[in-house]
């Protein structure tokens, strides 16, 4: 159950910290990057993963900073 709860944990930080970088991204994305299908694209297949693996990333190290807490 304790793992369980854990799992649980760690993925709703994955998803907060996903919608926070999606918000920095789309707020620099809207000022810098101009808007055509080119940049669209890149954004889809390029962008995106990065912001996934990020997230798992600094997830992974914040659950284990506060489990060490």
């Amino acid at each position: 159950m304790k793992n369980v709860i854990e799992k649980v944990i760690y993925f709703v930080f994955t998803i907060f910290i996903y919608i926070l970088l999606r918000k920095v991204v789309t707020l620099a994305w809207d000022n810098f990057v101009p808007l055509n299908f080119k940049t669209n694209l890149l954004g889809a297949f390029v962008v995106f993963p990065i912001m996934v693996g990020a997230s798992f990333i600094l997830a992974s190290i914040t659950f284990k900073f506060i489990k060490k807490a």
